[in-house]
């Protein structure tokens, strides 16, 4: 299997994250191969100083995409002036069929862009979202969208709960999620007009376990394992929740140091102290999917070390394994058709 990975995504535009975790993914994974996109001369300096083992070097290639595309510009001009940027290059190769996903830790709003324009999405879904997971106190829970969509209308948000709960059971294993709906409170009268109609429109759907409304507090306790909300509020939610896990984890080490004798207990609570950072570092859920394309594109966090790019990698490779898409496809026919 060929995953595409965006060699000059993240925040800074720099290489070496991405090799570096296309470098673990291929050490972890020996069925599979990894084209690096961008510039090629750059993309292949830093694959020398990187990758020593002959089998994983075997088993990347390099595909050149001159431009580069930066994290403040707008994604439509994006899409007019930069075709051969590696976003660009990189989702053509997946819309020929010479890759089978593609992952990215770039902009965004061009990803999507370019996955649209190129690619669209499978029949019977308007809109693609992205299913970011976040971590809760028992399990896992999928919320979407957390970026692809600014302003939805109560369809898209059914859409949104019918591929998140596809994404729950392949994914995540989990059978028969339980779904929920962001709003202000949990009556069924709570909320803006949007939310109100959604929730009748959930209600109609049959295979859904829906559960009414639920609130912000709700989602790290664990109470929904799919959370529907549009990309404004969801992608609020979901930098939220990335800002109080690392507080958190701050405040753990803050506290240490203001009590000497706590120290002397460390190596009691060690293990726990690195089990807790490990359920919340999103390092550990690689990428977030772009669901309801016609084929697999994971976008990562800007901020993403290797480790993500590797588990996003993986991700990928799932997802394709996994034909997630093609289940979303026939769900989407069978509902609607």
């Amino acid at each position: 299997m060929k995953i595409a990975v965006d060699g000059m995504g993240g925040d800074h535009n720099i290489p070496h994250i991405n090799i570096e975790g296309a470098n673990l993914a291929l050490q972890e994974d020996k069925n599979l191969e990894v084209v690096l996109v961008g510039p090629e001369k750059l993309l292949l300096e830093n694959i020398d100083k990187t990758i020593h083992l002959k089998d994983v070097r075997k088993r990347i290639k390099v595909v050149n995409a001159d431009e580069i595309v930066y994290m403040d510009e707008q994604p439509s001009k994006v899409l007019r002036s930069k075709q051969n940027s590696s976003i660009g290059v990189g989702i053509h190769l997946l819309k020929n069929d010479i890759v089978d996903a593609f992952v990215s830790a770039g902009n965004s709003g061009a990803v999507v862009a370019f996955s649209l324009t190129q690619i669209g999405t499978v029949k019977n879904v308007d809109r693609p979202a992205i299913a970011a997971v976040l971590p809760t106190i028992s399990t896992r829970c999928v919320i979407l969208d957390v970026g692809a969509n600014v302003d939805c209308k109560p369809q898209h948000l059914v859409e949104f709960a019918l591929m998140g709960k596809i994404y729950c059971e392949k994914l995540l294993n989990l059978n028969n999620p339980k779904v929920a709906l962001l709003s202000i409170g949990t009556e069924e009268g709570k909320g803006n007009t949007q939310s109100l109609l959604a929730y009748q429109l959930l209600l109609e759907q049959k295979s859904l376990n829906f559960i009414g409304n639920i609130e912000g507090k709700d989602i790290p306790f664990g109470v929904a394992d799919v959370v529907v909300v549009d990309g404004f509020v969801g992608n609020i939610v979901l930098k939220f929740g990335e800002g109080i896990a690392e507080v958190l984890l701050k405040l753990i080490k803050q506290s240490l140091k203001k009590h000497p004798f706590a120290w002397f207990a460390l190596p009691f609570v060690w293990n726990a102290i690195r089990d807790l950072r490990k359920k919340v570092d999103f390092t550990e859920y690689g990428g977030a999917p772009l669901l309801g394309l016609e084929k697999v594109c994971i976008i990562s966090h800007g901020r993403s070390n290797a480790k993500a790019i590797k588990n996003a990698i993986l991700t990928a490779k799932q997802m394709v394994e996994k034909r997630v898409n093609y289940i979303i496809s026939e769900s989407m026919k069978r509902i609607y058709e």
